[in-house]
């Protein structure tokens, strides 16, 4: 059908690719259950932007956790702000009408903002800063050590004792010394003079693009990495102290007490509202404002202190100390108590008992039932009073800078059975990296949408496939293009629990009743 065929109702491009694409999913996408969903394509923009139609990763998302999101399920849906396309959240138009259809769909969702608050995108600003308590994490050394070994701009290993600390004076000076510019020892030396440029970026982890600044003479990324190692190869001693020096304070400024209590808090008992909210099955919407920033490597630290509250861990898995430290409170608080004491049964008299009535044996048997209705309760809760949790992860490719933190996020429905994960990934990448590779294939062996893919990744993908049914999808991703030539969307639906696991679907204009039915689950706000 010709997108030529505006609908009679006016509206925003934005909400017609959303009305559009969500029209479809519910029609023919799959609807069986998912543990892992992947959204791909190869470029880090829009899936289709025209006059008439706006379609991005953010609205499918927002389609496919309305889709799986059940009654009594709890929903975080974490969304990057930085994207800059001309409808990306950080232009108040894009987000305005990101918003609108969230709230439709989740009337009664928390919000919450994760960033410095430093930009001036205002709008992004007035909901609640989401912190993490400060104590949760003094009391995990590891994992800061893992956050800080991804950061590390020389590939540090920190171990937990190089990442312990007490309080934020304490936090301060473990950053600055992990992440502040490496002292040039003969070992860093040495690496650097038989390394390319290229060969130590993917060693030295993105953030080290954010310590210097654009303005400097040194370029980031890796043309910075490359000007830095000349540099130190040919023992320019003042232009490598110039570029230690900004280096150096624009790691203290970043990480100041002011700064880092945007992001923590070391109130004892503080509570800062998302994990309640996933408890108590309400939708939530984190919006981010870190990529690109000092404070990039904070979020994985979001998500960690989230699962480990409400993701259930099997007891099998579980370390032998916590479940010893288990059996062992329960034996005491059974028999070792004070608190529980009993009279002796011989210094009962007859007289002291109530008598045995009709009424009395009624009663027993009440309580008994009550206690076997308890007791079967307990059993049939398979994740033991923690929420089935479904987590949409918008831009992971972001993430995959921090390799440990990045296959943490992607591989948390394998460790934690009552939760699911769903995940958007841009793919043109010079270079892939092993940690995308294998997020990337991961996120396709169970249900995916592919609008486009890096042809290595597909390669990949498709290395076992026979020869017969690699020239049908091939055919498939032919007519794919030929359709997008014409100004229209298509995609490829994957679904390992279909009979067919291939279709290749094309988003095309509903009928009027159609967006009729779209439209008036706004109204409901459900």
């Amino acid at each position: 059908m010709s997108y030529s065929e505006i609908d009679d109702d006016s509206i925003p491009r934005y909400k017609r690719g959303y009305e559009w694409f969500s029209h479809l999913a519910n029609a023919e996408l799959s609807r069986r259950a998912w543990r892992r969903f992947g959204i791909f394509s190869f470029y880090d923009a829009p899936f289709a932007e025209s006059d008439l139609l706006y379609l991005s990763p953010k609205q499918v998302m927002l389609t496919m956790s309305k889709m799986a999101k059940a009654k009594e399920a709890g929903l975080v849906f974490v969304v990057d702000a930085m994207e800059k396309d001309e409808m990306g959240l950080s232009t108040k138009a894009g987000f305005d009408q990101f918003i609108e259809i969230f709230d439709g769909l989740f009337p009664d969702s928390s919000k919450f903002y994760f960033g410095p608050k430093e930009s001036d995108r205002q709008w992004l600003h007035e909901f609640s800063s989401l912190r993490i308590p400060l104590n949760w994490l003094i009391k995990r050394p590891n994992v800061f050590a893992e956050v800080l070994s991804d950061a590390s701009p020389v590939g540090e290993r920190v171990g937990p004792g190089d990442a312990s600390f007490e309080n934020f004076a304490g936090m301060i000076e473990v950053l600055v010394e992990k992440l502040g510019p490496p002292s040039l020892t003969e070992e860093v030396m040495g690496k650097i003079r038989s390394t390319e440029a290229s060969e130590y970026a993917g060693e030295a982890v993105g953030m080290m693009t954010v310590f210097i600044s654009p303005a400097t003479a040194v370029s980031r990324g890796v043309r910075y990495l490359g000007k830095f190692m000349s540099m130190v190869k040919d023992r320019r001693k003042q232009e490598v102290k110039d570029v230690y020096l900004e280096w150096t304070e624009r790691v203290k400024r970043g990480y100041s007490e002011e700064k880092l209590k945007l992001f923590f808090d070391e109130s004892p008992d503080f509570n800062s509202g998302l994990v309640g909210a996933v408890a108590s099955f309400k939708p939530v919407l984190i919006i981010l404002e870190t990529r690109g920033t000092l404070y990039d490597l904070f979020l994985p630290l979001v998500l960690q202190h989230l699962v480990e509250e409400i993701g259930y861990i099997p007891p099998h898995r579980r370390p032998k100390k916590m479940e010893d430290d288990k059996k062992k409170g329960k034996k005491e608080e059974d028999w070792g108590s004070e608190a529980l004491s009993y009279e002796s049964i011989e210094t009962i008299e007859d007289g002291d008992l109530p008598p045995v009535t009709d009424q009395l044996i009624q009663s027993v048997m009440d309580q008994d039932d009550k206690i076997a209705g308890s007791e079967l309760d307990i059993s049939e809760d398979k994740f033991e009073g923690k929420p089935e949790t479904i987590l949409f992860l918008d831009a992971a490719t972001h993430l995959s800078k921090f390799n440990r933190s990045f296959k943490f996020a992607l591989n948390i429905p394998e460790k934690f059975p009552n939760m699911s994960v769903a995940a958007s990934f841009f793919t043109d990448r010079e270079k892939i990296s092993q940690a995308l590779q294998e997020g990337v294939l991961e996120y396709m062996k169970e249900r995916a949408l592919i609008f486009d893919l890096h042809p290595a990744l597909f390669d990949m993908a498709t290395a076992r496939m026979p020869v017969s049914r690699k020239a049908w999808l091939n055919g498939r991703l032919q007519e794919m293009e030929r359709i997008r030539s014409e100004g229209e969307v298509a995609f490829l639906e994957y679904s390992s629990s279909e009979e067919t696991h291939w279709a290749l679907r094309v988003v095309n204009k509903p009928e009027s009743e159609a967006l009729a039915k779209i439209r008036s689950w706004f109204r409901r706000g459900s």
